[in-house]
């Protein structure tokens, strides 16, 4: 089924891409990225956890559904994530992939689990009004129950367990025998969450009286910030000095005056440029649009060109908000109407066939010519019936340097299930043959110059095409060793690795797993981490039969990191380059001249000491580029 991508916008111009979701939990981990833990996602019945680096791209997602309202989710030493599944009564381990590998049942609400250094896990369970610690086996070894729906217990250093019992208006501290040692009750109202500082204070998230309130032992406010008009349901203290805040809608980071200084979503604002390109066959101008976040040219961006269904003019992906999603997570994302459509200039229908092509070619090549994009990074995601179009301008395209890979979601292989007598789009008949030459996108994969993944559901969202049968024809076309035996595309897959891995052809008898119907509104999700794997993809596999733009360049090692005063930055033997340090504005910081071991001093271009976060140090020249994080710390 086509998948819904409930997205709020702003108006079109300077904006930012929302996902429909009810931000819950928050987590910010050690090498800078944020954990989110949101409630049920869209349409879909389930809860989701995402992982955001500082620029605010989802960089890991748990697709696997089934959680349904996931309070909290924590990152554990061996990179697995545990997951209070709330209204699934369960807290589940999964690891990166997704599997689980470790759950345990039989709980009322759980909002909150640690995994503690003894291995045994911390959860509070709410609607059974306690806290309770397990072991490995699931065995209950310790529990605090004089509670009425308690938050977010946490293990404290000296052993005690700190406690938000909300629905009391207090925040507790127990130690082993159950004893209370430290309370705060004071003008409280429904505490979510509540952190122990370093310096001995404690830091609440007051959620009903719409504050983030830190107090001393003996109870005394020592700071606060309003939250107002939104609750909160978690704060935690960074190292930098600021305060990391989840509200319904917003994850956002505050300095001590209470200023934001980062948030999710809409870490980058979002600018659109609308220009008209002329189609050389026509002589016609198309009107295309492009979705880019405000990065400066320090960082080239990678593109993705957007391809609509059937008729549909581009400006589709503004009112579904698939562009504006895209550029948010770093993507320049460029959409056209072709000839006729929308508000280009008018033509007879040509459903995707050669004008049409022209056009889309033309398309790519002014997006080529903006300065801010990265030309060895540029790829087309499709949708439905454009993967004809996109397929058949790739193959005959005498330039295909400029793009290097297709995302194809639910596109048909052959006239027959292209033409309206099938439930498709184009009202010309199946035996018009010189029609459907240049209209069958199984005809031109076996020539697919570029890498080729594609999305695929249970249940195609044309439901006249049967088995997903037009998927396994599309995809074995392009495979070296399919039922062509000619594709060239030098890397194919079927949806995620953890489903199929890469350059396999299928048969209806031995087909490739599908994504369930129960996980397809996490599509707008997939595409994010799809599209970034293919830009690192391109920067290990080159296209067959041409020069690689981009090609790999080894691998940056900074020692220490995070570091405070000085790293050392390692390139791993490569010759002498200039090293770019950027932060996560994309703003760049500074440049670090060659030289045979560099160090970066944590100063700008005019000596001034930069604030603590994360940076970015890259290493380019016109043919290669690598990148690292970095983590300063006060």
């Amino acid at each position: 089924m086509r998948p819904t991508l409930l997205i709020l916008l702003s108006a079109l111009g300077v904006g930012t891409a929302q996902l429909d979701l009810t931000v819950l939990g928050v987590d910010r981990l050690q090498d800078g990225n944020t954990l989110i833990s949101t409630g049920n996602f869209g349409a879909c019945d389930s809860g989701l956890v995402l992982e955001v680096d500082s620029f605010g791209r989802i960089v890991w997602a748990s697709l696997g559904g089934g959680l349904d309202n996931v309070h909290t989710a924590r990152r554990l030493r061996n990179g697995n994530t545990l997951i209070s599944a709330t209204e699934a009564n369960r807290v589940i381990e999964v690891d990166r992939v997704g599997c689980e590998v470790w759950s345990i049942d039989g709980l009322s609400y759980p909002n909150e689990a640690y995994r503690l250094g003894n291995g045994n896990t911390l959860i509070t369970d709410r609607d059974n009004n306690r806290v309770i610690e397990v072991d490995t086996g699931r065995a209950i070894v310790w529990s605090y129950d004089n509670l009425v729906w308690p938050h977010n217990g946490s293990r404290l250093g000296n052993g005690n367990t700190l406690i938000c019992d909300s629905e009391r208006d207090r925040v507790v501290e127990v130690d082993q025998a159950g004893v209370i040692v430290w309370r705060h009750a004071v003008g409280l109202s429904w505490p979510r969450s509540a952190r122990r500082l370093d310096n001995g204070n404690t830091l609440i998230a007051d959620s009903h009286n719409n504050r983030i309130v830190e107090v001393d032992t003996a109870g005394r406010q020592v700071w606060s910030v309003s939250t107002h008009p939104q609750t909160n349901y978690m704060a935690e203290r960074l190292a930098n000095g600021r305060t990391l805040i989840s509200s319904p809608w917003l994850v956002y980071e505050v300095d001590s005056s209470g200023s934001v200084a980062w948030q999710w979503p809409g870490t980058l604002p979002i600018v659109v440029d609308s220009f008209f390109v002329r189609n050389p066959v026509t002589g016609l101008q198309l009107f295309v649009h492009v979705h880019r976040p405000t990065m400066t040219s320090a960082v080239p961006l990678p593109a993705v060109v957007l391809v609509p269904d059937g008729v549909c003019p581009g400006t589709y992906f503004d009112s579904i908000g698939l562009a504006n999603l895209i550029a948010a997570n770093g993507f320049a994302a460029m959409h056209f109407d072709a000839d006729g459509r929308g508000r280009s200039d008018m033509w007879p229908e040509d459903y995707y066939g050669r004008i049409n092509q022209e056009g889309l070619k033309a398309s790519i090549e002014a997006l080529a010519r903006m300065p801010d994009i990265d030309t060895g990074r540029i790829g087309i995601l499709t949708e439905g019936y454009g993967v004809t179009l996109a397929s058949g301008m790739l193959a005959g395209q005498t330039n295909p340097l400029r793009v290097k890979f297709l995302v194809d979601f639910e596109g048909p292989a052959d006239r027959y299930q292209s033409c309206v007598d099938s439930g498709g789009v184009v009202p010309v008949p199946p035996n018009d043959d010189s029609f459907w030459l240049e209209r069958e996108a199984v005809r031109y994969m076996s020539r697919l110059p570029c890498h080729y993944l594609r999305v695929q559901t249970a249940e195609d969202h044309n439901p006249f095409i049967r088995d997903n049968r037009h998927c396994i024809a599309l995809i074995d076309s392009a495979t070296t060793g399919g039922l062509l035996d000619r594709g060239i595309s030098p890397w194919t897959r079927v949806n995620d690795s953890v489903m199929n891995e890469p350059n396999r052809f299928y048969t209806l008898e031995d087909p490739p797993v599908w994504i369930p119907e129960a996980g397809e509104a996490f599509t707008p999700i997939r595409y994010l981490l799809y599209l970034q794997e293919l830009i690192g993809l391109l920067e290990q596999t080159p296209v067959k039969g041409h020069t690689p733009v981009s090609s790999p360049a080894g691998s940056i090692a900074a020692r220490p990191n995070p570091f405070r005063a000085r790293t050392a930055l390692d390139f791993g033997g490569q010759s002498k380059r200039a090293v770019q340090i950027i932060d996560m504005t994309g703003r760049l910081v500074r440049t670090l001249p060659p030289a045979e071991r560099l160090v970066w001093d944590g100063r700008d271009e005019l000596g001034h000491e930069v604030p603590s976060g994360v940076y970015y140090c890259r290493l380019r020249d016109s043919r290669t580029h690598v990148s690292a994080g970095l983590v300063k710390l006060q």
